[in-house]
């Protein structure tokens, strides 16, 4: 696709503080790009935020000096509102009394009642908004349940290279032929590099490409990756960290999650005890993902997350052409068309049980279609 250069750099210019975000739990492909654009940002010295739901900044190793935030912070001014049209306000003053604003107003004549005042949210903090990697605002997690009208009244610029993506933005940068968001941010980004921006973008391209083994990789792709080792990008660091930095309790971890697997019909589950999940590795969603491509008549792959002894947090992840969101509705999954998390009020084995059992009936119905 032709990437839409002069409209993108006026919403950038023209807009006073922008937000970046992407889809919860954010993998590195979201997080090394989002990193660059920051970099890029500070340059043009533009205020900006970055807001990545239950994600951290893993990417420690390139030295830059930006802070990542997990919650979208309440928008804008709040503003109580006194209609005086029919009573004036003579005399107004205020005061804070035991963790209390009150407002004391002396009407000119008459009274003012209860129904005279009201109150608004204005002017929110941000006035663009940059969305990277997520194929619709759900897939951003709690930061739009809880601010969904932000979003719903903000320009959006929607970076992504999924087919299913919503187009949700007033610009959508949507490149299926792609290999990774890195790649889509070069052209934009490539008069502003230098060694870190440069390496992230690396980062992204290597991570999202498997070290360039994807099958969408293509001679430009090569010609970009080159093109940032020309401009600093520190290969040998980026390999170490996605490859060769793996902590051995997380290696162990995987290996639990990988003893106990099970497959029962065209789905795989396996489980975690509490505490466990603080120690799975940064890919862990590029591996289930794997586990799935690779195991086969595999359509699905459940992790379920023992939090205490009657509440389980599942994890539902399900290949292209399965609806994750379609099948944990009733559960009221949160996350994207391939993966969603749900919690259950139930034990770890009742909540087997019981997801197992509902998605057997509805995957066989789905394979009759």
């Amino acid at each position: 696709m032709e990437f839409p250069e002069a409209q993108l750099k006026n919403l950038v210019t023209d807009a006073r503080r922008i937000l970046l975000t992407g889809p919860q739990n954010a993998n590195l492909d979201v997080l090394a790009t989002v990193l660059a654009w920051s970099i890029f940002l500070k340059k043009q010295k533009k205020d900006f935020d970055i807001v990545l739901s239950e994600t951290k900044n893993s990417l420690n190793f390139i030295k830059i000096d930006i802070e990542l935030e997990n919650n979208l912070h309440p928008q804008g001014k709040f503003q109580i509102l006194l209609d005086i049209n029919k009573t004036k306000v003579k005399q107004l003053s205020y005061d804070i009394k035991d963790d209390k604003l009150v407002i004391d107003i002396v009407p000119e004549q008459g009274v003012f009642s209860d129904q005279d005042v009201s109150s608004q949210n204005t002017d929110y903090l941000y006035d663009l908004i940059l969305v990277f990697g997520a194929s619709n605002l759900v897939a951003l997690g709690e930061n739009f349940i809880k601010h969904s009208e932000f979003f719903y009244q903000t320009k959006i610029v929607n970076f992504d290279r999924v087919l299913a993506n919503e187009n949700f933005g007033v610009l959508n940068i949507v490149d299926t032929t792609a290999t990774s968001l890195g790649e889509m941010s070069y052209e934009f980004l490539k008069p502003y590099l230098n060694k870190e921006l440069a390496s992230l973008l690396l980062t992204s391209m290597i991570y999202a490409t498997n070290s360039f083994q994807s099958a969408q990789v293509k001679p430009q792709t090569l010609e970009t990756a080159s093109a940032l080792l020309v401009a600093g990008a520190d290969r040998p660091k980026i390999i170490e960290f996605l490859y060769r930095t793996k902590d051995i309790v997380m290696l162990k971890t995987w290996g639990k999650v990988l003893a106990r697997l099970q497959k029962k019909s065209s789905f795989l589950f396996s489980y975690l005890e509490h505490q466990e999940k603080n120690h799975l590795p940064e890919d862990f969603l590029e591996l289930i993902k794997n586990l799935i491509l690779t195991t086969p008549n595999t359509d699905v792959a459940l992790i379920f997350y023992q939090l205490d002894f009657e509440t389980t947090e599942v994890w539902l992840y399900s290949k292209a052409n399965i609806n994750a969101v379609d099948l944990s509705r009733e559960w009221t999954g949160l996350g994207d068309k391939n993966f969603v998390k749900f919690l259950l009020a139930r034990n770890l084995k009742d909540s087997q049980e019981i997801v197992l059992g509902e998605l057997e009936n509805k995957l066989s119905l789905l394979n009759r279609v």
